[in-house]
């Protein structure tokens, strides 16, 4: 009698650009990920998932960004058609209604509330990708005149471009998520330092500065929870 081959667990590669506030966003989503059972691998052509954590601070943050998703839709192409692939992080949260419909390639997108479900977005992104591939709705390769413009400055552009279909996911405009002790992390840093999140957010709005605008009004940790983390 032949015996029914197992299937393997999910597996989630992450790829996490820009400061260590993204950093210690990207330990919780790896240790949420680990807590639900999901294997986490360093090689991208393997997973079943790859999130892209970005960074949009500055233009040259963004331009690293976009090439770092379109660079891993190319892997995608080349080893895997299958694979979901989702972008987080603070360029999500900057353009929610352009990004959509600016990378195609992408099956959904997170903002920084989002971190604690990852899990759900991961499941969610693989079946939407199952589901492009099964109706035949590929995103279209990005030629380099695609990806100059694409890491172009992205203002204004959410009413000149096509709509796209990925999955959708409620990003808040004005986000107000902040860890706690509890939350599972899985550390990025060496064994001897580690991040601590204190604060997230900011209330000044400085005129050359987009931190309010992505990461919302400023929140403050409780100290014991601090403590303990530490």
């Amino acid at each position: 009698m032949k015996q029914k081959s197992e299937e393997h667990p999910l597996r989630v590669g992450l790829i996490s650009l820009g400061c260590a506030k993204n950093l210690v966003d990207a330990e919780i989503m790896l240790g949420t990920l680990l807590k639900d059972g999901v294997e986490i691998t360093n090689d991208a052509s393997q997973a079943d998932v790859v999130i892209v954590n970005t960074c949009s601070f500055i233009d040259s943050a963004q331009e690293e960004s976009v090439d770092a998703i379109l660079e891993s839709a190319e892997v995608r192409k080349a080893h895997n058609r299958g694979q979901g692939l989702v972008v987080s992080g603070c360029m999500t949260q900057r353009f929610p209604e352009e990004l959509p419909k600016l990378l195609p390639e992408v099956d959904a997108f997170m903002g920084i509330d989002q971190v604690a479900n990852v899990t759900s977005i991961v499941k969610t992104a693989l079946a939407h990708r199952r589901g492009r591939i099964s109706n035949g709705k590929m995103a279209r390769a990005s030629s380099r005149a695609d990806r100059d413009a694409k890491s172009a400055s992205f203002e204004g552009l959410a009413g000149t471009l096509a709509p796209s279909d990925p999955a959708h996911i409620e990003i808040n405009h004005r986000p107000t998520y902040i860890p706690d002790y509890a939350r599972p992390r899985f550390r990025l840093t060496p064994r001897h330092f580690a991040y601590v999140k204190i604060a997230e957010g900011c209330n000044h709005p400085c005129s050359f500065c987009i931190i309010p605008r992505m990461r919302g009004s400023h929140r403050s940790r409780q100290q014991g929870d601090i403590v303990a983390e530490a």
